[in-house]
């Protein structure tokens, strides 16, 4: 796992929660066996936003996370598509 300050560990935790949501909410309509499927679907999507986030597919764009409250640049120093995997579940 990657060395986080706490805003950042902080954007993961959401990240997750949000995933976690998400899968739970659409549990309660379909079957279980689906956990993993959707788990791996919210991971997919998630890591591709955060590729974008961090200008990983292309040179034109890059962007910055600023948590309001601190001005703190969550991105400044990792990538966030590379963090990805220590916090969401991609079964």
């Amino acid at each position: 796992m990657n060395h986080l300050n706490n805003i950042q560990n902080d954007f993961f935790n959401k990240l997750k929660q949000i995933q976690d949501e998400v899968v739970n909410v659409k549990l309660c309509s379909v079957n279980s066996e689906m956990e993993g499927v959707l788990n791996e679907v919210t991971y997919e999507t998630i890591y591709k936003i955060m590729e974008l986030l961090d200008g990983y597919n292309t040179k034109e764009y890059q962007y910055s996370i600023i948590e309001k409250s601190s001005g703190d640049t969550i991105n400044s120093d990792i990538q966030l598509h590379d963090v990805c995997a220590d916090y969401l579940k991609s079964e």
